[in-house]
C-alpha cells in the first residue's frame, strides 16, 4: 500500500470493514487523555508487536540538540522502539537526502526546511501527507502558528507533508553588542524607528567605532533581500510565486540602500572583509550590529561569547509608515512515503513537535526556537531565558495572515535555479563588481523570470 496518503476510506476499500477497524486500531496511536501537544500526547502509539528501529535524519549541532533529545525521550515511552540518530549537516540535508530517495535508501524521517529543501520534492510526492495520519488520531494543529502550518502545504494538491518545528519570519531582527554601543556612546536602536533613523545611526556607529570593526551586517543572498525588498514594501517573487518585480520601484530602493552602505558608506563589510560568518565577527567583538533571524546569533551566543557582553534584539525598524518583510521560515520533519514504519514514525514526529520539546529546546543549554507551538512561544520560563524568542512573540502577535507573505520559492518548484543565478548577478553588483541599474535590474529580472516560466521539473 502506498504510505504516504492513508485515509479511513482507504482502508475501508481495500479492507472491508470488519479487517479495517482492526487495521485501523492498529495504526492509530493509543488514545490518552493528555493536552494536546504534551509530550505524553505525541509520543503515543500502539507498543510494537517486534523490535522496531526508526532512522532519523536530523541536524547536527546545537541547532539539532532538542531532536537528538526528543529521540531518547520517544524511546523511553516506547520500550521496543530505537531511533538511530543521523545528524547531518545542512549542506548534507539539502544535497543527499534527494540522492537517498532516488535510490530508495532514505532514513523513516528526517529534518527538511520548508524553503531551502522541501518544495521540489514534496511535490514529487516523496513525504507523507501528515493531515491523513493526524485524522486517524485526532491531532489538533490548532497548537502550532497558523503561518507554519499553511507555509508546509508543498505536497500534491497542496498537502501537508510535513510537522513544525522552529520558526521565525525570515532575516529580519536586528541584534547588537549592548556594551559596544554604550562604550561609543550610541543609543541601541528600537523598532519603532523610521528607516531613515535607523540608517543614521548606523552611520553613527561606524563614525565612532576604531577603523577594524564594522557598523553592521545585512544578508547579501537571496533569502535576506527578499525579506529587506519586502520591508521597503516590494519583492522580488510576488505572492503568486510566477513572476519576478526586480525593478520594482521599492524592490530598487532596497537594493540600492544596500549598495550604498557596502560601497559608499562603508558601514557593511564586504565579501572580502568577512572573516568567516557574520556570527563569528560578532561574537569576536568585529561586527556592532547583526542583522539575522534571532535563533542563527542567540543558539551558542553564551558559548561562543563567554560572556563578554550582552545580546541586544529588537524586529526590523518599522516605525512611521515602515514595515517588517517577513518570509516564513519553518523548520520540519517529513516521514518518508516508503517507511516501514509510518504509526512509529508518526508518533516522534508528533513529539518533536509537542508542547513540551518545544519547551525543551529553548530552555536548554542550546536555546533553540520554541517550536511552532503558540503557548511555547508564551511560556514565561522562555521569556525569561530568551528575550530575543518574548519580542518576536509579542510582535507576531500583531499579525494577520495578510502580512504573513508568501514563501520565497518559485511555483514551479525551481528555487535552486532562481536562487543561484539570482545569488551570482547580486552579489557582484553589491560588491561594485557589476553596475546595478535599470538596465542591469531589468536584464537580471528577465533571466529570472524564465525561470520561473518553465514547467514544473
Amino acid at each position: 500500500m502506498n504510505q504516504g496518503n492513508v485515509s479511513r476510506r482507504d482502508v475501508l476499500k481495500l479492507f472491508g470493514a470488519g479487517t479495517a477497524a482492526a487495521v485501523l486500531a492498529a495504526c492509530a496511536p493509543a488514545t490518552t487523555t493528555a493536552p494536546a501537544g504534551s509530550s505524553e500526547e505525541a509520543a503515543e502509539g500502539a507498543p510494537a508487536a517486534e523490535a522496531v528501529v526508526l532512522r532519523y535524519m536530523e541536524r547536527a549541532g546545537p541547532l539539532g540538540d532538542f531532536m537528538r533529545h526528543a529521540s531518547r525521550v520517544y524511546e523511553e515511552q516506547n520500550p521496543g522502539i530505537t531511533v538511530e540518530n543521523e545528524s547531518s549537516a545542512w549542506g548534507d540535508l539539502t544535497t543527499k537526502v534527494p540522492t537517498f530517495v532516488a535510490a530508495g535508501t532514505m532514513a523513516d524521517l528526517a529534518f527538511q526546511h520548508n524553503a531551502f529543501m522541501l518544495p521540489e520534492l514534496a511535490a514529487k510526492g516523496a513525504w507523507m501527507n501528515v493531515e491523513d495520519l493526524a485524522a486517524v488520531d485526532g491531532h489538533d494543529f490548532a497548537i502550532y502558528y497558523p503561518f507554519a502550518v499553511e507555509a508546509l502545504k508543498l505536497g500534491p494538491e497542496d498537502t501537508m507533508i510535513a510537522m513544525p518545528m522552529g520558526i521565525h519570519f525570515g532575516e529580519n531582527d536586528v541584534m547588537w553588542n549592548v556594551e559596544l554601543l554604550q562604550e561609543i556612546g550610541v543609543p541601541e536602536p528600537t523598532p519603532d524607528m523610521t528607516m531613515d533613523e535607523f540608517t543614521n545611526l548606523l552611520m553613527e556607529v561606524r563614525d565612532k567605532l576604531p577603523e577594524d570593526k564594522f557598523a553592521a551586517y545585512f544578508s547579501n543572498e537571496y533569502w535576506g533581500l527578499e525579506a529587506l525588498s519586502r520591508s521597503f514594501g516590494g519583492h522580488i517573487l510576488d505572492n503568486e510565486r510566477t513572476q519576478c518585480d526586480l525593478t520594482m520601484p521599492e524592490t530598487m530602493a532596497a537594493h540600492e540602500w544596500l549598495i550604498d552602505l557596502v560601497q559608499n558608506e562603508k558601514v557593511v563589510p564586504t565579501v572580502d572583509d568577512v572573516l568567516d560568518t557574520s556570527q563569528v565577527m560578532f561574537y569576536s567583538e568585529v561586527l556592532a550590529i547583526d542583522s539575522n533571524c534571532a535563533a542563527n546569533v542567540w543558539v551558542g551566543f553564551t558559548q561562543a561569547t563567554e560572556g563578554r557582553f550582552t545580546l541586544g534584539h529588537m524586529v526590523w525598524p518599522h516605525g512611521g509608515d515602515g514595515k517588517v518583510g517577513i518570509t516564513p521560515s519553518v523548520d520540519a520533519t517529513v516521514i518518508y512515503n516508503e517507511t516501514k514504519y509510518p504509526t512509529e514514525s508518526w508518533g516522534l514526529s508528533k513529539l518533536i513537535s509537542s508542547f513540551d520539546i518545544s519547551k525543551w529546546a529553548a530552555v536548554s543549554e542550546s536555546h533553540m526556537t520554541p517550536g511552532a507551538v503558540i503557548d511555547a512561544w508564551h511560556d514565561p520560563e522562555v521569556w525569561e531565558i530568551n528575550p530575543c524568542y518574548k519580542n518576536d512573540a509579542l510582535f507576531w502577535d500583531t499579525l494577520t495572515p495578510e502580512d504573513y507573505g508568501a514563501v520565497p520559492v518559485p511555483a514551479n518548484t525551481r528555487k535552486g535555479e532562481f536562487w543561484d543565478v539570482y545569488n551570482n548577478e547580486w552579489v557582484a553588483m553589491r560588491e561594485g563588481i557589476a553596475p546595478f541599474n535599470e538596465a542591469t535590474a531589468g536584464e537580471l529580472e528577465a533571466s529570472l523570470q524564465e525561470i520561473l516560466d518553465k514547467p514544473m521539473p
